[in-house]
């Protein structure tokens, strides 16, 4: 095991004591489970686009070191420049998500990803845990200082990004950062009426979205027609009727690795359908072992947030922890057919580079904003009440 003196109170020695190590080996270990899968999963889509066997699975295990790197390197930082990096990252996320709109490479009716050295980025998945930081600081400050019309600041952001959102069309991180802001203003402390107004401009945007986006319309006409209409399915596979398919195949122990038919039925099995795909292979122990580990991860997070005194801090870390939260809960309700398909990837199992390298800058700022004990803390807190609103 890895042994740091506690007389190294340099940087990296500073880190290893203060650093929450249950949530950084929770998170690597589901790192290694998705690297294992994509082992068993990928070589079918590898071999039908006539790529390498091992394409996809060499370019998860580069996608995983330097998501481990991000992850490792941030959570060294203090909160403070943690604070400064997240609005970095927004800014050059914003700018990527624009270009997405002028320069980006479409796939399938949507242009969400830019080229990057023979990669593909999608700046959008960076948009995320940076906003969620920015939009806590704000309402941070509204709440500390007691002004209201700070929190105009989130509400012009949170439109400005649903907006571009929009033009690409991104639905899924449309949903999820919505859903992961109203959290955040829960959190924060919203009278009713707000709650109430949200909770109808949620609704109200979706009938919006049903009604002017085909593809929204189709996804959720074909959920509701397998829970309530299942004689006018088709009967060709599709990606919900495949997944349930999946889960019934797999059974308690599986039909062993790398033996699913799965991944050879639906060209998204080793990304949006990770779940379904390990649930036909490893089988129900395999699952709720995964389903564990995330719980724990969750759990053990929100206890380290209750432990924190700065406010920022434990607004901030709550944010990017319900949107890890959000993602895997919406990931596994899409593969187990209980909400309409909405594209997103397991964090941390799923492939995507975009996505894994995102996530690990997410979990590197939920880790930097929990440590504990940190030396800076009275500074900070000095800096946090007396400062502004500046970052």
């Amino acid at each position: 095991m890895l042994r740091i003196s506690r007389n190294n109170m340099g940087p990296v020695g500073l880190w290893w004591y203060t650093v929450d190590r249950w949530m950084l080996f929770g998170l690597i270990i589901l790192g290694c489970i998705g690297l294992f899968f994509s082992l068993a999963v990928s070589p079918a889509e590898a071999i039908s686009i006539k790529a390498d066997t091992y394409f996809f699975l060499t370019r998860h295990l580069i996608y995983c070191c330097v998501s481990l790197f991000f992850l490792i390197f941030i959570s060294i930082l203090s909160p403070h420049i943690t604070r400064k990096l997240s609005l970095l990252i927004f800014f050059m996320s914003l700018i990527g998500v624009f270009l997405t709109l002028i320069i980006g490479i479409s796939s399938g009716g949507a242009s969400r990803w830019l080229p990057f050295f023979g990669f593909t980025i999608q700046p959008s998945e960076f948009l995320k845990p940076s906003l969620i930081v920015v939009i806590a600081w704000f309402l941070a400050r509204s709440q500390i200082e007691n002004n209201k019309w700070i929190q105009l600041i989130p509400l012009f952001l949170i439109s400005l990004t649903v907006i571009l959102l929009l033009q690409q069309p991104d639905i899924g991180q449309i949903v999820l950062i919505v859903l992961t802001v109203m959290g955040l203003m829960f959190f924060n402390g919203l009278p009713w009426k707000i709650v109430i107004g949200l909770v109808s401009s949620v609704i109200l945007g979706f009938i919006f979205l049903y009604f002017n986006f085909s593809h929204v319309s189709l996804r959720v006409d074909n959920w509701l027609n397998v829970w309530f209409k299942t004689e006018s399915l088709d009967t060709r596979p599709t990606q919900i009727s495949s997944a349930i398919d999946a889960f019934e195949n797999g059974g308690l122990f599986g039909q062993g690795i790398g033996e699913g038919w799965m991944k050879y039925n639906l060209p998204d099995a080793y990304t949006d359908f990770i779940f379904a795909a390990v649930a036909e292979e490893g089988g129900l122990f395999i699952i709720l072992l995964i389903i564990f580990v995330y719980g724990f991860l969750i759990m053990r997070g929100f206890s380290k947030i209750l432990g924190i005194r700065n406010y920022f801090n434990q607004l901030a870390a709550s944010g990017l922890l319900l949107i890890f939260g959000l993602q895997t809960l919406f990931h596994m309700a899409v593969n187990l057919s209980l909400v309409p398909a909405k594209g997103m990837t397991l964090p941390f199992i799923s492939y995507g580079g975009s996505s894994i390298m995102a996530l690990g800058i997410c979990m590197g700022m939920f880790l930097s904003l929990t440590k504990k004990n940190n030396p800076r803390a009275e500074q900070e807190k000095t800096e946090y009440n007396y400062s502004g609103i500046q970052f």
